[in-house]
């Protein structure tokens, strides 16, 4: 599929190219089952999330699947889809969506899933899974960690898999293939859901009856779901756990993006599982038990995954990082590396943190640290069984900063269950009670509180509590904010209006389906981000459909029968009555607090929670490596020696390289990553600079305009030892993107600086005019005295004489510009596009450079050949760099 002409036009337009590093390319007539695993976020937002790596790569190791990947278009990109009645494609093979066999959506979280309807909507794929029973293909699946309540977008779905993936994906892949060549209609596709059906963890909406416990105006056939189809007797789906995380697959050679995504670095899970206990959290309750993988095990992992990725970062993942078994000698051994590569650990609990880790994490650069105490006084920390005391959040915050932290971040709820005014005012005395002790230390300190509105999840003790309301928590948190007049304080919160629809989503039922394909309608997209959230959307589709959104917020009763009932994660609900009953208790007596805390079972007794069998599913941890010996940390001596020797004893290179195909989509900033990261996959030991932000040595020559592209553009490099030039060219080669290519390389001598004093010329292929027009219009330019132009740049009108501008500009045949070597790799990528080129014409520009400001090269034809912007969208444009004479 031919994608360039919609590129021209939206922003970051290489989010749609899949020209990521490491991706995994296959034959598409090779596959048996083709899976196409979409995230309905944008694509910065889905690259940075693990799960869909980890699966991506498990199905393309088997050699009889391709897995591709989709990703929800900012609304730029839909509307030029929808203008060109393009569908949506998956990024590698660039086929559209509905040719896959199936089609994996995650639901990573509730305020996605206005984008769902974007995806099927955009790859003509029917809304309903009652209305895709004629077209077996493509399965819809869904998985995530939200799927543990799909029951608001359960319609959507033909079927969601609950839990781990791992070992359920190749499962589903293989009962796809079994079935594929014998399914041809709704009989028959039935009969698959029914085998899918039989894969532990498995959901089949349609097997099971709704439960609506809010009452609705609207009348039960306006809603898609059919109770007369669902089953009777259809036992719960308990939750897919995967038993033991250490020998599970993981990708240690990680798509690499060349655009800045959300987490631009390597992540590695730790450990999976939290048995903390904090009652308002459904990620400690849905992952349980607690899985760790081995030291060495993640040590491996690491070093393959920074090899094969060049990523500067690496983040130890797990939802207590600090909790690992071997966290102080795994930081240790990771920090004891002289690759310049920072560990970070961003989830860090209060208790932790120790003066050895410290040592260890603070050789990284420390822009902040993070810890979450989630309320602000000692009573709601026990209610909410946090167990963390003041005396500890102190103590960690003082070891925080008498190591040179000066920044550190909390992050905190308001509307706990049994919360009063008293509770929400001791955020904001601790925050400062925190800035006092952190002035101790040091004056330059800030403390930021981020604050966020408690919803409450299904499958947690608190799930049966209520919510409070918009209003409600607008004032609570300008309770916070009137509190703190300190200037050291930073003060940030999340919006009440997402919270609240968060909490609508997360105990909500299938009637919300039919109010988000509404809203949809109306214009609803990317819900999760604060520039596109239409709140007004809800509340006109809400009225329409005669539902009271508030009514979802309201406390439940513990007898009441909840709408994600058929979903099992394992914990009992005698357990989270359990748990609730004590927290009540608590906040009436708090001491009783001994008696009634419940402490981590990794470190105890069992809790009773229900999910382990202790044969295949119990907690797998390992013993701590008693000591790991780091070696003393070496000195980045070497580049600061080099970096201030004279410049004939410095390695110093300038090379060229050309940025043709789907490269001119990559934005000047991003290739400079790019090639940072080429060169650390290649294994060149760039030189850096000093100070706190050591930077690499590289330097490049006057940026491209978008989607421009360019030939013998030139880079500046310096590295620490000298390597051959032929050797530099091979390695980086390799490790490029697709279209980006080292043409030479030379090293400098002696006082010979690298010099970027360049002039370029242009080549321009204009589709959109005939052969015969380019040079009549071209001659017509040429007669010109004076050809004026005004245009706006920075939002003022400013007059441009492009006879000034331009030096020469000149129509050139086919078998001309083919004649120019540097721009037969330039026609020979075209020609893959374009068919019949030999039959057109193309233009040769060569600018003024003494005239300032200039009219980019663009505006310029636009004006001279009279097209529309969309015409220029289509146009191909090389720029030629050389040398001053």
């Amino acid at each position: 599929m031919n994608i360039a002409h919609l590129l021209g036009s939206v922003q970051r337009p290489s989010r749609y190219t899949g020209v990521e590093t490491n991706a995994r390319r296959k034959n598409w007539q090779d596959a048996d089952v083709r899976f196409c695993l979409c995230f309905p976020d944008l694509y910065e937002v889905g690259m940075s999330h693990l799960g869909l790596h980890i699966l991506y790569h498990i199905l393309n190791d088997l050699p009889w699947v391709l897995a591709d990947r989709v990703y929800a278009p900012d609304p730029d990109m839909e509307h030029q889809m929808r203008e060109s009645s393009t569908p949506l494609w998956a990024v590698e093979s660039r086929r559209p969506v509905s040719q896959f066999d199936i089609l994996g959506i995650t639901l990573p979280y509730e305020l996605c899933y206005t984008n769902i309807p974007t995806v099927l909507s955009l790859s003509s794929i029917p809304f309903y899974s009652k209305d895709r029973r004629e077209t077996p293909f493509p399965l819809v699946l869904g998985g995530g960690s939200a799927s543990v309540q799909p029951e608001p977008v359960a319609d959507f779905f033909d079927a969601v898999l609950i839990g781990d993936g791992e070992e359920a994906i190749v499962e589903i892949a293989q009962r796809v293939k079994d079935c594929k060549g014998k399914i041809r209609d709704k009989d028959s596709k039935s009969a698959l859901l029914e085998i899918l059906a039989g894969i532990e963890g498995i959901y089949v909406p349609s097997f099971y009856r709704p439960i609506y416990r809010i009452q609705s105006n609207t009348p039960p056939e306006r809603w898609p779901s059919e109770p007369g189809s669902q089953k009777q007797n259809v036992p719960p789906v308990k939750r897919r756990i995967l038993p033991e995380l250490d020998s599970a697959s993981f990708p240690i050679k990680p798509l690499v993006p060349q655009v800045k995504i959300v987490h631009d670095r390597f992540g590695v899970e730790i450990a999976r599982g939290c048995t903390r206990g904090c009652r308002f959290c459904q990620a400690g309750m849905i992952y349980r038990p607690v899985r760790e993988r081995a030291f060495e095990t993640i040590s491996g992992l690491c070093e393959a995954g920074l090899k094969a990725s060049g990523w500067e970062e690496l983040s130890l993942l797990s939802l207590s990082t600090g909790d690992y078994s071997s966290i102080q000698p795994l930081i240790a051994r990771l920090m004891d590396r002289d690759d310049r590569v920072s560990v970070s650990l961003p989830s860090l609990r209060v208790g932790t943190l120790g003066k050895e880790m410290v040592d260890s994490i603070k050789q990284a650069r420390k822009t902040g640290f993070t810890l979450a105490p989630e309320a602000g006084s000692e009573r709601m920390r026990q209610v909410i069984n946090k167990g963390i005391t003041e005396k500890g959040l102190f103590e960690t915050a003082r070891i925080v900063y008498e190591n040179g932290w000066k920044g550190l971040k909390l992050y905190f709820m308001i509307g706990l269950p049994t919360e009063t005014d008293d509770d929400v005012l001791a955020i904001a005395e601790l925050a400062r009670r925190l800035v006092r002790l952190g002035k101790s230390i040091n004056k330059s300190i800030t403390v930021t509180i981020s604050v966020g509105t408690f919803v409450p999840k299904s499958h947690t003790p608190f799930q049966w509590e209520g919510q409070i309301s918009i209003e409600e928590s607008r004032r609570r948190l300008e309770l916070i904010r009137s509190n703190l007049k300190d200037r050291s304080i930073i003060f940030k919160w999340h919006n009440p209006v997402m919270s609240f629809l968060e909490g609508v989503f997360s105990r909500g039922d299938r009637r919300l389906t039919r109010l988000l394909e509404l809203v949809w309608h109306k214009g609803a997209r990317l819900d999760a981000w604060s520039d596109h959230l239409r709140f007004d959307l809800y509340e006109d589709a809400a009225r329409e459909l005669g539902i009271d959104l508030a009514a979802y917020l309201e406390p439940i009763s513990v007898d009441a029968e909840l709408a994600w009932r058929y979903i099992f994660t394992g914990v009992t609900t005698d357990y989270l009555r359990s748990e609730r009953q004590k927290a009540i208790k608590m906040a009436d007596d708090p001491a009783s607090v001994q008696e009634l805390y419940t402490p981590d079972c990794r470190h105890g007794k069992c809790q009773g929670c229900g999910v382990c069998d202790f044969k295949k599913i119990k907690p797998r941890s390992f013993e701590p490596v008693v000591c790991y010996s780091a070696t003393a940390k070496k000195t980045r001596s070497m580049s600061s020696e080099i970096s201030l020797a004279p410049l004939e004893k410095r390695n110093r290179y300038q090379l060229h390289y050309s940025k043709i195909g789907d490269a001119r989509f990559i934005g000047h900033l991003d290739m400079a990553h790019m090639f940072h990261r080429a060169c650390r996959r290649a294994a060149l030991p760039l030189l850096y600079s000093h100070g706190f932000h050591p930077m690499p040595y590289l330097s490049f020559g006057s940026p491209l305009s978008m989607a421009m592209e360019g030939l013998s553009q030139k880079l500046g490099m310096e590295l620490e030892i000298s390597i051959d030039s032929s050797e530099i060219i091979s390695r980086l080669n390799q490790e490029l993107s697709p279209g980006v290519r080292l043409t030479s390389c030379q090293k400098l001598t002696g006082d010979e600086r690298i010099s970027f004093e360049d002039r370029w010329d242009y080549f321009f292929l204009i589709l959109q005019k005939e052969p015969a027009d380019i040079c009549r219009m071209t001659d017509n330019f040429n007669v010109q005295d004076v050809w004026e132009v005004d245009l706006e740049k920075k939002g003022k009108i400013i007059s441009f004489d492009l006879k000034k501008q331009i030096k020469e500009l000149a129509p050139l045949g086919f078998k001309e510009v083919n004649e120019i070597g540097e721009l037969q790799n330039w026609l020979s990528d075209i020609e893959q596009e374009y068919i019949y080129l030999q039959e057109k014409t193309f233009l040769k520009m060569k600018p003024s450079f003494e005239v300032r400001p200039s009219a980019k090269p663009i505006e310029m034809i636009k004006s001279i050949f009279g097209l529309s912007q969309s015409d220029c969208q289509r146009i191909r444009v090389v720029r030629r760099d050389f040398d001053c004479d």
